[in-house]
Parts: C-alpha cells; structure tokens; sequence
C-alpha cells in the first residue's frame, strides 16, 4: 500500500474530481478532510505502485548504465514515453553519473531511476512532491525536467536526497529502531537523538504526512542532500534538532562506508567468596539500540543482574545468569552490577550485546 501525506491524498482527489466525466460519482467528502503538511513535501517514501503508477511505469524504457566510480557499478534507468518526448533532461547516462559522485556502497546497484513528466510524478508521487523513492522496487521517480524548486533544490538535490532514502533501505540498524529509512541510519540517529525525540513525542520516525517535518527519515535524507551539496541556497525545512552539522555529516559518511553490525563485548570478573558483596562493571553504549546481558560461569542460580545509569539508579534487573535486555537512548556508558545471593566465589563472565 502507498503512503501518501494527507496533502497528496486530497489534491490526487481534486484531479480525479475535475477529470471525472459528468455524472461519475465524486470521492468522499473524508478524502478532503485529511490534514496535509503546511509547506510543500520534499518528496514522498511509497511502498509499491497503485494501477495509474504501474501503467506509466510500464512506458518506461529501462536499461542500465554506469555511474563512472571505478568499480563497475551500474543502475538502471528508465524514461517514460511521455518524458521521452516532451522532457527537457531526460538523459540516462547524465543521470547515472550524477549518482556516481554521491556515497555510496553496493546498493546503489539494486537501484532504478524513472524518469516522469511533472504530471506523471502527480499521479506516482503524490500531489505537490517533486519525487519519491518506492521501497518495494528501489525505485526513484524524478522529473525528466532540469527544473529547480520554488525553495532553490536542484533536480541534482532532489535526486541526492532519494539517494539518502535508498541508501538508508539498505543499511542496517539495531533494534527497535528499525527500518534505518524511518529513523535514520543508526550513527546518525544517535547523534540526533533520535531516540530521546521519539520518546518525547517531538519526532515521529516513517511519518510522511502531517508530521513530515518531524520525520527523521526525511531528515536523515535531506541531510544526505547537503552532505553532497553544502553549499545549497535550499533552506532547512526540518525540525532545528536534525539540522546537519560537520558531526552528522561524519556520522552519515561512516554509515555510508562501515554499515552498522552487532557487536558482543566480553567483560571478566569474580564473584567474592561468602557472598553479599556486588561487583559492578561499566561497559560503553556508543550507539543507542537494543543491549542483551547475560552471565556465563558456574553457579550462579542465585545471583542477580541488574543495568544501572552513572547516579547508579537501578533501570532493568533479572534473577539467575539472564538474559537482561535494556533499551539504550542517549546513554553513553552503563554500569551492570552481578550481585550474588549465597555463597560464591566463582569467576564469571557478562557477555554484552550491544548496539
């Protein structure tokens, strides 16, 4: 099913409305009411075409070509009919090396560009986006016109920033804070706290409607635009807090080029003979994300484990070896604490799986 902002929603709806031959029956009124965002949508994320989107799509003439970055990779391109004949840019190659010069890894082969005429893009977008990336095909649909935007966007940023989208569809990201496209990629989003904004109600990640400002996801591939074009006159439509910096723009280039993997930390120690005593260690959080503990040793079905903070506030505890799970968000260092019941004595160790 497509996502739509309530603004696409509504203006397909009037174009339906206006083209409909007389006395076709008219969409409901509910289609009208839906909220749209207040200032025009960069682009729109969808999830597969509709009927109208797959006929035009069928038009396109798809082949692939290189994009020039010395390693052989290719995408491939399609131009609508339409496009083909009345657009001003719709020039394969040119396309495909523009994508050559932004970061990227091995998904930028599983890539396909459409290009479409500016109505074709009403009716595979949305009313009112200059583009969007279709998740269920690794699809962009961008206009076959070198236009620039009412805010200053170039086509070449616009297409930097669908690129942001794809290359976070194919990145990794700890849980729960998955897909990477809805939250961000995960270097990223916890340099932005993405978490924190989530949990206080001022982020809402994969929202493509009324909260299209507050989605991290579109954030992230803004940014990703101007990691490409930091020069840009195109003013910062998103929340002040996602608002790239020389930090993101670091965060989103280890993304790009060390994808995110799991990772287990191994901390020793010993339980102190006669019990009683606790031992705690302190192991670091770089990235929030989901952490997994559990103790391995002998004897230890009277212990118990817990997750403190740095005022040493007891967050998550669990009796026995565990496994004790713990959600880090915005918690650079975390103290766990092996606290024995009887008698002891036993060398341990806490296995740590972190985000």
């Amino acid at each position: 099913m497509i996502k739509r902002p309530a603004g696409a929603l509504a203006g397909i709806a009037m174009i339906l409305l206006f083209a409909a031959p007389a006395g076709a029956q008219s969409p409901p009124r509910s289609v009208f009411d839906v909220p749209r965002p207040t200032v025009p949508v960069r682009d729109l994320v969808v999830s597969g075409p509709d009927a109208s989107s797959a006929r035009i799509s069928a038009t396109a003439m798809t082949q692939r070509y290189p994009v020039g970055d010395g390693r052989g990779s290719t995408i491939a391109v399609g131009v609508t009919a339409a496009c083909h004949a009345t657009c001003d840019a719709a020039d394969p190659q040119a396309i495909a090396s523009f994508i050559g010069t932004l970061p990227h890894g091995a998904e930028v082969g599983l890539l396909t560009i459409q290009l479409d005429t500016s109505w074709q893009i009403g009716y595979d977008c949305g009313y009112g986006a200059q583009a969007c990336y279709d998740t269920w095909r690794d699809r962009i649909i961008l206009s076959g016109d070198d236009d620039v935007q009412h805010d200053g966007a170039t086509r070449e940023f616009v297409l930097a920033h669908e690129y942001g989208h794809h290359l976070a569809r194919h990145r990794p990201a700890p849980s729960p804070f998955t897909p990477a496209i809805d939250w961000g990629t995960p270097r990223w989003a916890s340099l932005k706290d993405v978490c924190q904004g989530q949990r206080a109600r001022r982020l809402f990640p994969g929202n493509e409607g009324r909260h299209y400002y507050e989605n991290p996801g579109e954030a992230f591939a803004e940014s990703f635009a101007f990691y490409r074009f930091s020069d840009s006159p195109v003013q910062w439509s998103w929340i002040p807090s996602l608002r790239p910096n020389a930090a993101a723009f670091a965060a989103i280039r280890r993304d790009v080029y060390r994808p995110w993997v799991e990772r287990i930390v191994k901390i020793r120690g010993r339980l102190p003979a006669g019990g009683g005593r606790a031992v705690t260690r302190i192991f670091r959080t770089p990235l929030d994300g989901r952490a997994s503990l559990w103790l391995r040793g002998l004897g230890f079905g009277g212990s118990e484990l817990s997750v403190r903070n740095r005022a040493g506030t007891k967050l998550r505890e669990v009796a026995g070896t565990g496994p004790l799970e713990f959600t880090v968000c915005n918690q650079g260092r975390l103290r766990v604490v092996v606290k024995p019941r009887g008698r002891h004595g036993h060398r341990f160790t806490l296995a740590v799986k972190r985000p």
